[in-house]
């Protein structure tokens, strides 16, 4: 009896078990539902659940699953710092289960994470993590590796690797038909050969996403690169005609707002450079008025540097110190939310390079107390001393001498007396009609 009660316990407990593990799929699955709805948030709340109902160290394939989708999640709400943990802790979930297509995916969304962040070299490395364990992979994701590899040398000024790299990609990518992934590897390809300084070459590649953009989901996306990227190299060689009317068709597929920071940027330089300064300066406006947190470092300096020439030129030095500040204002948290991902030394450069704008600001505000402190102080003083030779005047209406001449007898008396009640009585007019004012 003793012995079929066990088998009974045992088979109840191991029933619980699956329920467990069917209920961490069930809630995977609604996070995931949740998530292709962009409905973040409550995806992220149903995941708690997969996570409270798993062991503590638990390394199962839910698990890892869960982990890389809480981790895309964060890494789409700018919280990059989150997203790299999780993929981390999944990575070695993937590892112990023997998931390498996981991992390989895993590696190009920590590539990705340090090439937004602008640490190339890093994410070279993990890109090349990806490729390594690429043949568990997709054909599609092995372009992706390639493409991520081949960015990732072009910032690094590689560029021969670099093409061989997108060459990669393109291939797939034409072979597969996947248009919209093609159209970014000419995009790069694009941004390769302008900075390898093969401008015509350049072109070519981006009249080829022109071309190619017709063909993609989101035909205005690729219309606005290709025309923002044309403008920003015309503008470079300084044909200054061709720059402004590609900079303007960019404008005109407003698809992206977080993004238009960058054309307005490049056509405020090219009015600059035709020294028409109100100009350029609505476009810097307008271009900080669209920037975001994940606006380029390099793009906030190129485009402090541009409004530097704005305002000396239209010599307004105190807006030029107000804008450089602000700017940098905005680069401070960039700074504060990549600098997790780099060594301590590198950390203290980047927040000292900031420093003496933060002190300037600091001295500005002072400055700017001070200022109003010491003008109603000055202001007191005047307006005393006003009153006090008025009322010297009233109350000494002659000199002791001549007061004494006229005081000879009381006529001249009452002579004085009436002199000096009409001067009092004008001076409080005059006041009076003063305070009114």
């Amino acid at each position: 009896m003793k012995i079929l009660n066990y088998i009974i316990l045992v088979f109840v407990l191991t029933s619980c078990v699956d329920l467990v593990e069917i209920d961490k799929e069930s809630k995977y699955q609604e996070a995931l539902t949740l998530y292709k709805a962009k409905d973040y948030d409550q995806a992220h709340e149903v995941l708690k659940a997969v996570f409270n109902n798993a062991a503590e160290d638990e390394q199962s394939s839910i698990i890892a699953k869960s982990l890389y989708l809480r981790g895309f999640i964060y890494y789409l709400q700018n919280n990059s710092r989150l997203a790299y943990s999780d993929y981390l802790r999944a990575i070695e979930i993937a590892d112990v289960i023997g998931d390498e297509k996981m991992i390989s995916r895993l590696n190009n969304e920590i590539g990705q994470i340090f090439f937004e962040n602008e640490l190339y070299q890093q994410a070279l490395t993990y890109f090349q993590f990806a490729l390594k364990f690429s043949d568990a992979a997709t054909v599609q994701d092995r372009a992706y590796y390639y493409f991520g590899v081949g960015k990732s040398l072009r910032m690094l000024g590689r560029f021969d690797e670099g093409m061989d790299a997108l060459l990669q990609a393109i291939e797939i990518n034409e072979n597969l038909r996947n248009n919209d992934a093609l159209a970014g590897d000419y995009v790069e390809l694009g941004k390769l050969q302008d900075g390898a300084g093969n401008i015509e070459l350049s072109f070519e590649h981006y009249n080829t996403v022109i071309k190619i953009a017709y063909l993609t989901n989101n035909p205005n996306k690729y219309l606005w690169l290709a025309h923002n990227n044309i403008g920003k190299i015309a503008l470079k060689s300084g044909d200054y005609d061709l720059a402004q009317r590609n900079l303007e068709l960019a404008l005109s597929y407003n698809v992206n707002k977080e993004q238009l920071w960058v054309t307005y940027n490049n056509l405020g330089r090219v009015f600059n450079e035709r020294g028409e300064y109100v100009k350029a300066w609505e476009c810097f406006k307008r271009s900080l008025a669209y920037n975001s947190e994940k606006g380029e470092m390099n793009e906030l300096a190129i485009t402090n540097q541009a409004l530097k020439k704005t305002f000396e030129m239209l010599e307004q030095p105190d807006s030029l110190l107000h804008y450089s500040l602000l700017i940098n204002d905005m680069a401070l948290p960039m700074i504060q939310t990549k600098s997790w991902l780099k060594g301590e030394d590198e950390k203290i450069a980047l927040l000292t390079k900031y420093q003496d704008y933060v002190k300037q600001k600091s001295e500005q505000e002072q400055y700017a107390k001070t200022s109003w402190l010491m003008a109603f102080i000055m202001t007191f003083i005047f307006m005393s001393g006003v009153l006090s030779v008025r009322l010297w005047k009233i109350y000494h209406y002659k000199s002791a001498e001549k007061g004494l001449a006229l005081i000879k007898n009381s006529n001249e008396m009452v002579y004085l007396l009436d002199m000096f009640r009409k001067e009092k009585e004008e001076m409080k007019k005059s006041m009076d009609q003063k305070i009114r004012n």
